[in-house]
């Protein structure tokens, strides 16, 4: 896992004036105060109201940030429609996890009432039990896409900083820099 990255005013490294202000030019553009890019929505995101509701969330929360462009918009509206997913995994389990409180073979607790359904079957709570298993591993394999989404589209602190890094070296990397003369 690469090292966790630092804004220029928590820096403890010794930069040369040059290598300073490329990396504070770097940290301007992609932090706040930037000119806005208007994103175009890919169609297949208006299906799915979830993920259309996340994309304009998401948008209005960026305002001001101009870390995106248009050709950002199809990895944008992969992330909402993932987004959208996790929601319904979540879901799928509150409501098997309702069903297997009701049934009384979590909660001890709280038996089951006489107007509940009936309890389940070994062979029933093994089967919901392995099908509670299987969205549990895909609720975390979508989590774990999420966040490395969210890492590549700037979306979390230390993508952000890791942007202006990029461009901050991106910058500093000029060829005829350490020629003297003609």
């Amino acid at each position: 896992m690469p090292a966790a990255v630092k804004n220029s005013e928590n820096m403890t490294k010794h930069l040369t004036k040059a290598e300073l202000d490329a990396r504070l030019r770097a940290e301007e553009e992609v932090l706040p105060q930037r000119q806005r890019v208007k994103l175009k929505k890919p169609g297949f995101l208006s299906g799915n109201r979830q993920a259309n509701a996340y994309w304009n969330q998401i948008l209005k929360r960026m305002e001001g940030l101009a870390l995106l462009d248009d050709l950002d918009s199809e990895m944008l509206a992969g992330y909402c429609s993932m987004l959208a997913r996790r929601d319904q995994t979540i879901l799928l389990v509150s409501q098997l996890m309702d069903r297997l409180g009701v049934a009384g073979a979590v909660d001890k607790k709280n038996p089951p009432s006489e107007d509940s359904e009936p309890p389940m079957t070994p062979d029933a709570l093994i089967e919901a039990a392995s099908k509670l298993d299987a969205l549990t591993g895909k609720l975390q394999a979508l989590e774990r896409n999420l966040l490395q989404y969210a890492e590549k589209l700037g979306l979390t602190p230390s993508g952000r900083v890791r942007l202006a890094q990029k461009r901050a070296q991106a910058a500093a990397l000029d060829p005829d820099s350490d020629l003297f003369g003609d």
